[in-house]
């Protein structure tokens, strides 16, 4: 200590807790709050990553205090992300005033951004590892000692030995119970200063009272102790702890990374001179314009000014087929241009973009409860209460009756009821279940959809892609016309070449004419020059002569049409075959709502 330059931390008095709300106040600033804070209009909303966090009892407690504080409209607590999701009205709360009070419950809290939130994860993992080690490796030496007085290794153990054996145990335990278990302690205090009972009451009251007793039976050399037992007790539940904590992280780490679609950069374009400069898309407002190539993914939401393309959207909605979009049209970040350079007009901020409200979405389902979870509170709640009803009860009743092991059996009833399973595993469970159904595809807007899934009757899925291969062959042709079957084909063929749509795989195999003047209709067809007459293939929308079609039944409700300069030629259905895997699926899927 000799070589320390800082003093340690201690809680803040009154008039550092003044000074401390003064220093919060930057982040009313409205120039701050641009870069984090979401405007609903009369609500503002912001994500905070919060410090301290343990378990699933500090975002219970969390939640309390900031339901007590006037102007706070909704908040939601993802404890395994460690962060916070508040609603409040600026014109009853600041959120300097929603800080300090977060500071003064115990938790450290400040606006979210992934660098940081990563360094808090980092700094909590660290104080795992020592706590979790610290306790394993004192566990060890203390359990050494211990079997000489279980087994008796040692031969008869005489009295001085005995208590030289005791005293080095509780100098081994010490760190185990100040240092591993505090994690135990700040939880139990921070509840009970909010006038609650969570799992760690009963906890820190068998940790302490047996080492309390152990520091007794030492001095006075008389009783038993179980140094032991604590070490032990304390590292299982830092593992369980340990586990939940990396679990949680893990989903949401893939929660998070739904903002990988968005670039960093952007190519905004000056109208006046025409020149193109990169900037980051943070920084993009709206009005300004944005080129983006083919192959480029669009950085921020926007409408098209300039030009019309395929873009991929399947990040946002699966579909795996390209959507037609043209002038005047509304395009979204982190989507794919396939085809054609497009100009667009800014139409919002990065943070309110589509892929930033769905990453919200995806945050603020992490963090609700579902009635499952709300019901393991409340449950955890009474049964805490009640275990400490009941030990009171066993202690006074076997001290009534003279029983000397009155303290010990009130001990084993505290350790032997801890609601792990009530505090630990019902979250975690949940928060595993929605970033397994993530990392799948699928986004959950509410919790409470996992407990609606027992009562599903109906499933509808989307055919193409999902059912199908997406990899469309040709089912039947028929030809009204004196072309061939196998000329028709080739003329399809030699259009569809120039397509980039799907459909256009299908033709691939066939021989080609040379095609002059190729043009094509995006979502329409293909038309060109062969031999020197024009053909167009493509839906019946895009035939001139689309009145003849309602003469030949024959061709009706196909899925291409080709025509010449005078007549239509013929049509072709294709076909789409099922995955090798939809009939089993669809079959456990009907054998799973039996059972259930």
């Amino acid at each position: 200590y000799q070589f320390r330059t800082e003093k340690a931390l201690q809680a803040p008095s009154a008039d550092e807790q003044a000074a401390l709300l003064s220093k919060l106040s930057i982040y009313d600033a409205p120039e701050l709050q641009s870069d984090f804070v979401i405007d609903t209009g009369d609500l503002k909303e912001v994500q905070l990553t919060l410090e301290g966090i343990t378990c699933a009892a500090c975002g219970w407690l969390i939640e309390r205090h900031l339901v007590k504080q006037p102007g706070v409209i909704q908040n939601a607590v993802n404890v395994g992300a460690a962060r916070a999701s508040i609603k409040w009205d600026p014109s009853q709360i600041s959120l300097s005033a929603i800080l300090s009070g977060l500071s003064s419950l115990g938790y450290e809290a400040q606006p979210f951004s992934p660098e940081q939130h990563e360094l808090t994860y980092q700094k909590a993992h660290q104080q795992f590892i020592k706590q979790l080690g610290l306790a394993g490796i004192m566990t060890m030496q203390v359990m050494m000692l211990s079997m000489g007085f279980y087994f008796d290794w040692l031969g008869n153990i005489d009295a001085v030995m005995r208590e030289y054996f005791q005293w080095i145990s509780l100098v081994l335990t010490t760190p185990v119970v100040f240092y591993s278990g505090s994690t135990f302690y700040l939880g139990a205090i921070k509840a009970i200063s909010q006038r609650r009972l969570n799992m760690d009451v009963p906890v820190t009251i068998a940790i302490l009272g047996t080492y309390l007793a152990g520091i007794k039976a030492t001095y006075l050399h008389t009783g038993d102790v179980f140094f032991e037992s604590i070490c032990m007790f304390i590292f299982f539940l830092l593992t369980s702890r340990f586990l939940e904590h990396r679990a949680r992280y893990k989903a949401t780490e893939i929660a998070s990374n739904t903002m990988k679609y968005v670039p960093v950069s952007a190519s905004v374009l000056t109208p006046e001179s025409s020149e193109v400069s990169i900037v980051t898309a943070k920084s993009l407002t709206p009005g300004q314009i944005v080129l983006v190539k083919p192959g480029e993914i669009i950085p921020i939401d926007g409408i098209i000014t300039q030009g019309s393309t395929l873009i991929d959207e399947s990040m946002l909605t699966g579909e795996f087929e390209p959507v037609t979009k043209s002038k005047g049209q509304q395009v979204f970040g982190g989507t794919l241009n396939r085809h054609q350079s497009i100009e667009i007009n800014v139409t919002s901020e990065l943070k309110y973009a589509l892929v930033n409200q769905i990453l919200r979405l995806q945050t603020n389902a992490m963090a609700q409860k579902p009635q499952i979870a709300i019901m393991a509170d409340r449950l955890s709640q009474y049964f805490v209460s009640a275990v400490l009803i009941i030990a009171t009860i066993t202690y006074f009743t076997w001290e009534a009756l003279g029983n000397p092991d009155a303290f010990w059996i009130t001990v084993t009833i505290l350790i032997a009821t801890c609601p792990c399973a009530l505090g630990l595993a019902t979250p975690s469970a949940l928060t595993s279940a929605m970033a397994r159904l993530q990392r799948s595809g699928v986004l959950l807007k509410q919790a409470n959809v996992l407990e609606a899934l027992n009562d599903i009757n109906h499933i509808i899925f989307d055919k193409t892609g999902t059912l199908t291969q997406g990899q469309f062959s040709i089912k039947r042709t028929v030809c009204v016309s004196n072309e061939n079957e196998s000329e028709l084909l080739a003329l399809i063929a030699s259009l569809e070449q120039y397509s980039e749509h799907p459909i256009a795989h299908a033709f691939k195999e066939f021989k080609v004419h040379p095609v002059t003047r190729p043009k094509q209709y995006i979502n329409l067809g293909v038309e060109g020059t062969i031999h020197g007459h024009t053909y167009r293939c493509g839906q019946a929308k895009f035939m001139h002569h689309i009145d003849q079609i309602a003469q030949h039944p024959a061709i009706s409700n196909a899925t291409i049409y080709i025509e010449n300069d005078t007549s239509i030629l013929g049509a072709i259905w294709l076909d789409d075959a099922l995955k090798e895997d939809t009939l089993s699926t669809v079959k456990q899927l009907r054998l799973f709502k039996q059972t259930i």
